[in-house]
């Protein structure tokens, strides 16, 4: 099925400057690669909300560390870091 949509002269500058540039061959490429970073953009937004609303839940079930500075949070993760190479050899 095809359709044809009128995006409007904001997004017709656009495709032009793209064309200009020597970016796309047609306005067609344009579009089309713009509808596909739309999509990879958004599978990257679900992504990054299922790893706050995991951050949350480890929040609320108490799963989290606190430090009192920075000395004492580079020594914790140079301990986990040690423990795991340990663990992966």
């Amino acid at each position: 099925m095809s359709k044809t949509y009128t995006p409007g002269p904001e997004v017709d500058a656009i495709v032009d400057r793209q064309l200009a540039r020597g970016n796309f061959a047609t306005g067609e490429e344009v579009v089309r690669a713009g509808v596909a970073l739309l999509e990879a953009q958004e599978t990257e937004l679900e992504e990054l909300r299922r790893l706050i609303d995991e951050g949350d839940a480890d929040i609320a079930a108490g799963r989290v560390h606190s430090y009192s500075g920075a000395d004492e949070l580079t020594a914790d993760i140079v301990a986990r870091g040690g423990t795991r190479s340990r663990e992966n050899t």
